[in-house]
């Protein structure tokens, strides 16, 4: 199953929220320090702000990606 390629600014994050309620099962907020990253089943080893998306999130990860009001997350 092809995936995409999905990497984040968590420095400029805002945490507004909306990856993670736009796309639940790939981001996620923090617990240590409130900004998203994404969820550990999705990760590229141990980076937080790194990720492959599998083909059945790929369309909910875009748009969360198009309603991030700071375009921290960048979909390849």
């Amino acid at each position: 199953m092809p995936k995409c390629k999905v990497t984040m600014n968590r420095d400029n994050c805002a945490s507004c929220g909306n990856c993670w309620t736009t796309c639940p099962d790939f981001f996620e907020q923090s617990t240590e320090d409130g900004l998203s990253q994404v969820t550990g089943k999705y990760r590229s080893g141990d980076f937080l702000t790194e990720g492959d998306a599998p083909e059945n999130l790929e369309e909910s990860v875009r748009q969360a990606a198009e309603s991030c009001p700071a375009d921290v997350i960048h979909v390849q």
